[in-house]
């Protein structure tokens, strides 16, 4: 009988996953569901109220009401060139006695804009960076914030170290980013900058690590970044596309993390500076941002610049396969559109002589994980097939922050974390 039901719940998951990759129904596409909370308009300026007072006080022994000013944060600035398009909010002053939740849903940091709407967002590139890139990049961020809706406080510089990026490295000045770890200005230089690469690790304005926090990432361009030979060399002009699913998927966690507010979203006991984390599993975390660009890839293909430009459009349509051997295979692969395959190749994988050999507590932790990848795609898959793709990807995000993520897997799947992982072996 178990053996039964395992086999009903593969084929159905699997008919599920050919069902959303040649298709997307109304009631259930990333694109309608993931926006449906409004999005509000924040003004430049905004007014705040310290607990200060303005005028002397006559003494008495009767307690006193605090009298309140207005705090302003300082006007947006906006910088358009051939190489920087970005738009930097005012810092955030001391004095400002709210916490991070609450300046963020009075700018409205958690809610999706779309680009009439003005998401504060930066993008920068350094002078060498090729023309053709930057056109592709800004597509995809674009389509990105048509997909998803724009958040704000994203920051992505692509450069080439040897460059000056003077455009790039005023535009951050003007961030505050040029502080050293004791919060002492220093030279802007794109060498700094460079110092400090990495995706997604963020950075605070002065060293402001509070109200004035950033999603940031340091790209070294991966048309010249040594990590990538061996995948350039292999994957030929293809490569790309592989650079903007990634792209997709840092993106997607600045989404996460606009959603969970100051608290990190991880487990308890993951590393690195964490704050009254929410609980979260590495394979949810990691495995939603997998599946995201999935989607995302698999909808906007056709319209992507740098598909155009290859004509290979309808390659992602239906529920394609790859063959890696040929030019649009590698497009179909670094697209990551062939879904039905990828359940396969995760099926062979646990049933290989690897050691992914079953879905267990170890997807918790990055560092412990043996079945990454197609393993936390594939089980956001199955909470979508356990609920709806407008609760995986919006009502989870509303729900995180108050309630974790142990209670908000249960209110939507009735299954407690602990025994999450046991009841999916039913369906791998």
């Amino acid at each position: 009988m178990l053996e039964v039901l395992k086999n009903q719940k593969l084929f159905q998951l699997l008919l599920v996953i050919i069902f959303i990759s040649c298709t997307v129904p109304d009631d259930s596409s990333v694109q309608d569901t993931i926006t449906t909370i409004e999005s509000q308009e924040t003004s430049t300026t905004t007014t705040v109220a310290p607990s200060t007072t303005t005028e002397p006080q006559e003494t008495t022994t009767e307690p006193q009401e605090t009298m309140e000013t207005e705090l302003e944060i300082p006007e947006t600035i906006k910088i358009e060139s051939e190489h920087v398009n970005c738009t930097i909010p005012g810092f955030v002053p001391k004095g400002y006695k709210k916490n991070y939740f609450e300046l963020s849903t009075e700018l409205g940091n958690n809610k999706p804009k779309k680009n009439a709407e003005n998401p504060d967002i930066c993008i920068l590139f350094s002078e060498s960076i090729p023309s053709d890139f930057r056109v592709y990049h800004l597509d995809v961020m674009e389509k990105l914030i048509d997909y998803v809706g724009g958040y704000h406080r994203w920051v992505h510089i692509i450069y080439e170290p040897e460059d000056q990026g003077l455009e790039a490295v005023e535009a951050l000045d003007k961030f505050d980013f040029f502080y050293d770890n004791n919060s002492e200005k220093v030279e802007p230089t794109l060498q700094f900058v460079h110092s400090r690469r990495s995706c997604l690790s963020g950075f605070g304005r002065k060293m402001d690590r509070e109200l004035n926090h950033y999603s940031f990432c340091i790209q070294h361009t991966p048309q010249s970044e040594p990590y990538w030979t061996n995948d350039r060399n292999f994957y030929g002009e293809a490569f790309l596309v592989g650079h903007y699913n990634g792209m997709a998927h840092e993106y997607y966690h600045h989404v996460q993390r606009a959603h969970t507010f100051e608290r990190s979203p991880a487990m308890p006991n993951d590393c690195c500076g964490l704050t009254d984390p929410v609980d979260a599993p590495a394979w949810y975390i990691e495995g939603q941002a997998i599946v995201f660009p999935s989607l995302f890839m698999r909808d906007n293909f056709d319209e992507l610049q740098i598909v155009k430009d290859y004509g290979l459009q309808g390659a992602c349509v239906g529920d394609p396969e790859y063959k890696i051997e040929t030019f649009k295979g590698k497009f179909i692969k670094l697209a990551g559109c062939n879904l039905s395959q990828k359940y396969r190749f995760y099926r062979e994988e646990l049933n290989g002589d690897g050691e992914c050999r079953g879905f267990t507590y170890l997807e918790e932790y990055r560092h412990t994980a043996l079945c990454a990848n197609n393993g936390w795609e594939m089980i956001n898959f199955y909470i979508a097939y356990l609920t709806s793709f407008e609760t995986l990807f919006t009502r989870f995000h509303e729900d995180v922050y108050d309630l974790g993520f142990p209670e908000t897997l249960k209110k939507y799947t009735g299954i407690n974390q602990k025994n999450f992982t046991k009841v999916s072996i039913l369906l791998f």
